[in-house]
């Protein structure tokens, strides 16, 4: 299977909030993803989250 790489572009960020879990424990993270390629630019931890 061939990657195809796309031409070079700048990327353009939105912020996403999710719950994911950290040895068992839910988290809030807050995930900036490019729209054009949907590569994760920047992911961090907020809050613990309810369970």
């Amino acid at each position: 299977m061939k990657v195809q790489h796309s031409r070079p572009h700048k990327h353009t960020s939105v912020t996403l909030h999710a719950i994911r879990q950290r040895s068992g424990v839910p988290y809030e993270i807050e995930r900036r993803v490019c729209t054009a390629c949907k590569r994760v630019l920047d992911e961090k931890p907020l809050r613990r989250a309810a369970a």
